[in-house]
């Protein structure tokens, strides 16, 4: 009984010390603040603000302090007097220190990290409408250079390279993308569902992901659900235009160029002056039937895009079901993009020790293109315009037989779709406080159908006889491939502290599986060209099949353990143990370990007479060794595939296996090495500045050796060669605010030197060039030393290429033999040997600069980008004056006359292959800096967006790609060169690719 009435008055007393304690959280602007942590110091448990700011928390009497935390503002702790009402106002974080940023298989603290890691939100992505999410990244972190070869509606992913380029040869050089833990495509998710994006750039960061991890690694974050109920639609409808289009000179003009050509060639002209008469009757009577360009620009180029989600919070049950869907219509007709994305986000916590994660995903993406779109592109700038493109109602003979218009309207189609299903099931237990265990199976399927349909079309003479076909028959190709990706992976996180020291442990497992199936069918011949069906083809001796089955496996073990005394010295390590199937023997187990440490200064008592000015200082250390599985364009690239095929001998036919090419099963790894230092500095609490130096090193780079021929087999793939990629990063950040006016200024700078270490003497490719000491696609070719002025200077000079005349480029006589030193010697004719080293395609330098203003309501945000020091290469008809039959641009007038001796290209001539040769004078700066994206908007005020009933709504209007500065080609843009199709992912000299795109757009962001 004692006993008893002492446990009540225990519990009385108790309830006596404990009490309620309410509150409003505000920021600096006694704005209320959503979503702020409140807990009691000491403990896990507390609560979250409202919308409105409020929070309610009962509080023991043990508890002296409570502490408020939210990403973006400084951490408060405020000690708890005898008032019942607690009302806090929290300071902008303008250094991240409290941000928590997702890393490999976890997440840290800002002011923990050890490696280097740029973090994007989703504010900065949202404002940029893109339908391409690699698109949205361009500019925004430094030592990332993203491309954009082409706006085609449904293909313009972006190239992404961070830190250089590590392979060549047919290596992959794109980054590892992991979606909530899952690899896949950053163009599957709607940039409107991202919650953020880090960019894992050193060894310690990436070296968690080993095999994969060499060119850097994306971790994006999808948004989970936060409030008890809201719903959020975000819309905008635009209109697309070329940023580049290479405008060409009239009819008269073409003429008259051609004239000059001819006579320079032989003496005699091409069109008389009654030809030029009878031009100029039909020009008059219907101009616009010569315009080209006009016909083949006329698609819409009206673009929208829709997204609606929803976010509820039971408590126990957190769901975010999403639908995003994308509509484009290219700038010519018969080109458009659909896609259509429902994902669903949901979390369940029955209660502390459980978790489950339970996410699925549905992407179907349509893209409509002209079957023969590259010729389209390839003559945008070429067809002569002195060529009308009809005669009355049928299609005028072009150029070879081939009309550009023709193609668009009657030429057929390409139509792809993809179809995906994502699924992540992930479950969480907590034994006890300190340790975590996580089990995930994730499945991806993916299925592509391509239809590519080329009909034949007829063009026609002016007399109405027929002219003939390019496209000779009409054919169909369908094309389906299956894919299947299986991620199976367990991990355990330990986290532990004794007093000041913190220590962290985690471990883990992964299985992830690859299959995909290819099946084809080919016919030609269709009797019914509008019936698109392969049963329609003619089933004779041309029709064709084809089928292939591709897999490969990986199977992993990772760890990582930090440590840090009072947050103040950080260490960090990790390692990943890799075994795949695309290698073999020994060579298939690698190791991927790093180390980094770092030094929080602003935490030493020295430090605190500076802290008001230098808030935040921090110095980091890291090596780490990464791998790159993916090499060459096999799945199994130790073994060459045997060829299949037939022989025919005494009337009979036998079949034939025979192999090609000498296997090599000692293949491995590309391996990286990295090394490198960071601050991270924040001045007065509104200025953050990050400063990162590195050296990376790749080596057992894929390229073919020299063998004997004696075998009578091509050379194999070796682990040869060795690329240095060494170079810096800067970015800052400044916030501030004067009463109602807010200002953000951002910028980002990074330079990055590119260097091929060792390639056993040999070098490869020609235009576009590998070569020992020089950076990877550097361009190669000739330097132009003006244009010959006279016959004389012509017989004074080195013999070169085909018969000379005044007007003709002089290229620079740099070697023939050697002296005794090895130095060249000119030899008094241009070859091979003067060909040389004239340019890089690898951007020295990226930048990018943001300018965010706000006034009450209003938001002005404007944004930058560039690269510089990078060449570009274009010719033939492109470039060329009077090549190919071309048209003539304007800028190409500026030709070589007697007349016009200074001028700034060589003379116009047919026949001439000296001026056609690679060299500096068809070479120009690729550098560029683009007015990327401009938006103003306007928030309306709350109290009119309560009377409609909904919580916020802010519209605006926004220009992308508005303006470009450059010294490239006029009338191409300059990333042009940047082909992600390629094998090296550069394509020099051709511009038949769909332009870049200018889009003007109109949108609505409203929260209910």
């Amino acid at each position: 009984m004692l006993c008893l009435l002492g446990l009540l008055f225990l519990t009385a007393s108790a309830a006596a010390q404990s009490k309620k304690i309410t509150g409003k959280i505000t920021d600096e602007q006694n704005k209320p603040l959503e979503g702020v942590s409140v807990r009691l110091k000491g403990s896990g448990s507390g609560t979250a603000s409202n919308a409105e700011g409020n929070y309610s928390l009962n509080v023991p009497g043990t508890t002296d302090a409570l502490v408020f935390s939210i990403v973006g503002y400084l951490e408060k702790e405020v000690t708890i007097g005898s008032a019942p009402v607690m009302n806090v106002t929290l300071q902008k974080d303008v250094t991240g220190l409290n941000e928590v940023v997702v890393v490999g298989y976890g997440t840290q603290k800002k002011a923990n990290l050890t490696g280097s890691v740029s973090v994007i939100n989703s504010a900065q992505i949202e404002r940029r409408p893109n339908t391409s999410t690699s698109n949205a990244l361009q500019g925004l972190a430094p030592g990332v250079t993203v491309t954009s070869q082409t706006g085609s509606p449904g293909g313009d992913g972006a190239q992404i390279r961070i830190r250089g380029i590590n392979s060549f040869g047919g290596s992959s050089s794109n980054p590892l993308v992991i979606i909530d833990g899952v690899a896949g495509s950053i163009d599957d998710v709607d940039a409107n569902l991202i919650e953020s994006i880090s960019v894992l750039k050193d060894a310690a960061s990436s070296a968690i992901y080993g095999s994969r991890a060499a060119n850097g690694v994306i971790l994006i974050t999808t948004k989970r659900a936060k409030d008890k109920l809201s719903v959020n639609y975000k819309g905008f409808i635009g209109k697309q235009t070329p940023t580049a289009i290479p405008r060409v000179t009239d009819g008269l003009t073409y003429m008259r160029v051609f004239n000059d050509a001819s006579m320079n060639d032989n003496g005699t002209t091409i069109y008389s002056d009654q030809d030029i008469e009878d031009f100029k009757q039909k020009y008059e009577a219907d101009p616009k039937n010569y315009d080209w360009q006009d016909a083949i620009l006329n698609g819409s180029g009206l673009e929208q895009n829709h997204f609606i989600s929803l976010a509820a919070n039971s408590g126990i049950i957190r769901v975010t079901p999403s639908f995003s869907y994308t509509d484009q219509e290219g700038i010519i007709k018969n080109t458009n993009f659909k896609r259509y994305i429902f994902r669903n986000n949901l979390d369940i916590t029955p209660n502390k020790k459980f978790s489950i994660k339970a996410d699925i995903a549905v992407t179907n993406k349509n893209r409509k293109q002209i079957a023969d779109e590259g010729t389209v592109w390839n003559y945008l700038g070429r067809m002569p315009t002195n060529i009308p493109i009809r005669y009355g109602d049928r299609w005028s003979d072009g150029w070879v037989k081939i009309n550009p218009v023709g193609y668009i309207e009657d030429g057929g189609n390409r139509k792809a779709n993809n179809l995906e299903f994502y699924g992540n099931l992930s479950v969480n237990y907590k034994p006890v406080n300190w340790l975590s265990l996580t089990g995930m199976f994730a499945p991806r399927y993916l299925t592509n159908n391509v239809h590519l349909f080329r009909k034949s079309v007829m063009t026609y003479y002016e007399d109405g006889s027929e002219a003939g076909a390019a496209n000779t028959y009409t054919e169909l190709t369908e094309s389906a491939y299956r894919y299947f990706y299986g991620t199976y992976q367990f991990q355990a996180t330990a986290q532990k502290s004794f007093g000041n020291h913190n220590f962290r442990l985690m471990a883990g497992a992964s299985r992830e599986t690859y299959d995909e199936k290819y099946l084809s069918g080919y016919r030609r011949d269709f009797v019914y060209d509008n019936y698109e069906q392969l049963a329609a083809g003619a089933d004779n001796a041309t029709k064709d099949n084809n089928g292939t089955e591709n897999q490969w496996i990986l199977i992993s073990g990772f760890g990582r353990f930090n440590y840090d005394f009072k947050s103040k010295y950080l260490f960090e390590a990790n390692l990943r143990y890799d075994g795949t199937s695309r290698f073999i023997g020994a060579n298939r187990w690698a190791a991927f370990p790093s180390f980094s440490a770092g030094w929080v200064i602003s935490k030493e008592d020295f430090w605190k007479k500076i802290s008001p000015v230098i808030n935040m200082l921090k110095v980091r250390a890291s090596w780490g060794k990464l791998g790159n599985q993916n090499i060459g364009s096999s799945y199994y690239p130790f073994a060459e595939a045997l060829s299949l095929g037939s022989v025919s001998m005494g009337g009979n036919i036998y079949q034939m296996i025979t192999q090609t090419t000498l296997s090599n099963p000692d293949l491995r790894w590309e391996a990286t090495v990295m090394k490198g230092i960071g601050i991270d500095a924040g001045l007065f609490n509104k200025l953050s500045v990050t400063f990162d130096w590195y050296d990376k090193r790749t080596d057992g780079i894929l390229m073919k050796l020299n063998t004997s021929q004696l075998t009578g087999l091509a050379s194999p793939y070796q682990n040869a060669a060795v690329v240095s990629n060494k170079g810096w990063e800067v970015a800052a950040r400044y916030d501030d605010q004067f009463g109602d006016f807010q200002l953000g200024v951002g910028a980002n700078l990074s330079d990055v030197k590119n260097k091929i270490i060792d390639m056993r003497g040999q070098t490869s490719g020609d235009l576009l060039r590998q070569q020992e000491g020089y950076a990877i696609n550097s361009i190669y070719g000739y330097i132009a030393d003006g244009l010959y002025q006279s016959q004389e200077e012509i017989d004074n000079g080195p013999v070169q290429i085909g018969t000379l005349k005044p007007g003709d480029v002089r290229y620079r006589d740099i070697a023939g033999a050697f002296d005794a030193s090895g130095n060249p010697i000119p030899d008094g004719k241009i070859t091979d040997a003067d060909k040389v080293i004239i340019g890089s395609t690898i951007p020295r330098y990226t930048y990018g600069a943001n300018l965010d203003l706000g006034w009450r309501g209003i938001r002005l945000s404007t944004f930058l980008q560039g690269v510089g020091k990078v060449d570009g290469y274009l010719n033939s008809h492109y470039v060329i004056p009077a090549v190919n039959s071309s048209a003539i641009k304007p800028w190409q007038l500026d030709y070589w006359t007697p007349e016009n001796t200074d001028a700034s290209l060589p003379r116009v001539s047919i026949t001439s292959t000296n001026n056609t040769q690679n060299s500096t004078l068809w070479m120009r700066s690729a550098a560029y800096m683009r007015l990327k994206n401009l938006q103003l908007g306007y928030e309306l005020p709350a109290a009119f967006t309560k009377k409609l009933g909904v919580q916020q709504v802010f519209v605006y209007v926004n220009g992308q790609n508005i303006f470009t500065k450059t010294r490239f080609y006029e009338g191409y843009d300059p990333e042009i060169n940047f082909n992600a199709n390629a094998a090296d992912g550069v394509s020099l000299g051709g511009g038949d690719y769909y332009p870049q795109v200018k889009i003007y757009t109109f949108g609505i962001d409203i929260k209910f």
